[in-house]
């Protein structure tokens, strides 16, 4: 799989890489020995950005991740967040991006993770607590200390990521980015292009909907994270699920699925892109990964993006 610099200061990934929230079980069950299963396979076929945050299941998931990338270390982009605390469940409780609670939240993550250096290190939010700049000191400092390798901001604005990126160059930005939901593309993914910063497109399934798989809203588990999502209300639903409709007509012009679609519009668009979509299910991992091969013109990718305003996105939430 060709290779793939996300923005300018160095960080390199293949074009699509495995998000790791399906493994914390809020998309379905699913065992350890599953989540190792796919991480493997996911390095198997030539992905390299693992994608984690350091709350998923109160730690557990970056203990599997370490586990299944023993032995494979050199060829894994690791990417996790800190700056959350989290309760023994893994659900977090409260932002502290004090210098203080990054510190031991990196430390924390590199035993979890059995490694020596984090790849790519996220700032999991901004604090009101605790100015930007002077989180993004201390993880300037885990640069300098050899404990992480690139900077990463998610959930931050645009004005504070340009004062983030003032403090040390910012390397990548992970905001939820999708044919669904380009609400980000309107602010913060704009300055990363201006400054030269990456961006890791979160959720880029849109949780699974732009996959046209979830018809029902009843198919949901009592601990499905979608049942919470207002966007999977009835009402937003419907909407959505008439777009849906049009862009199947896309997807059979083109005599592919609407996953691989969904993810080639997020490729497309932007060259320094890497879509994270979190899958637990081989098969699924597999078209996710085939769609880096899919090549949209400019004038489907804009057919696609007129299928999904950003306006009426809005209004579905």
């Amino acid at each position: 799989m060709q290779a793939r610099k996300i923005g300018e200061a160095g960080l390199v990934s293949t074009p699509i890489g495995l998000g790791c929230l399906a493994f914390t079980g809020g998309y379905g069950p699913v065992s350890k020995a599953e989540s190792v299963r796919t991480v493997r396979h996911a390095l198997g076929i030539g992905i390299t950005m693992i994608d984690i945050a350091d709350f998923y299941a109160a730690g557990d998931v970056e203990r599997l991740v370490g586990q299944a990338i023993v032995r494979r270390r050199d060829g894994v982009v690791i990417a996790t967040r800190g700056g959350m605390r989290f309760d023994s469940d893994g659900r977090p409780t409260e932002l502290d991006a004090s210098p203080a609670y990054l510190a031991q939240a990196c430390d924390a993550s590199l035993r979890r993770l059995g490694v020596n250096h984090i790849d790519l290190y996220y700032l999991a939010g901004v604090d009101p607590q605790v100015p930007v700049e002077e989180s993004a000191g201390q993880l300037a400092g885990l640069v300098q200390a050899g404990k992480i390798r690139y900077i990463g901001l998610s959930g931050v604005s645009p004005d504070q990521l340009r004062r983030s990126h003032a403090v040390h160059p910012v390397s990548a930005v992970a905001a939820e980015y999708s044919l669904w939901d380009q609400r980000s593309a309107v602010g913060v993914l704009h300055v990363a292009r201006e400054l030269g910063v990456g961006v890791v497109a979160c959720r880029p399934l849109g949780r699974g909907f732009l996959t046209g798989k979830i018809t029902k809203l009843d198919a949901f588990g009592p601990a499905d994270y979608r049942r919470s999502d207002p966007r999977f209300g009835p009402d937003a639903f419907s909407r959505s699920r008439q777009r849906i409709r049009a862009m199947e007509q896309v997807a059979a012009d083109l005599d592919i699925g609407l996953a691989r679609l969904a993810l080639a519009w997020t490729l497309s668009g932007r060259h320094d892109v890497v879509p994270v979509p979190s899958t637990r299910n081989l098969l699924h991992l597999e078209m996710n990964a085939s769609a880096v091969t899919v090549q949209l013109s400019a004038t489907e990718h804009d057919r696609l993006t007129a299928l999904f305003p950003p306006a009426s996105v809005s209004r579905a939430r």
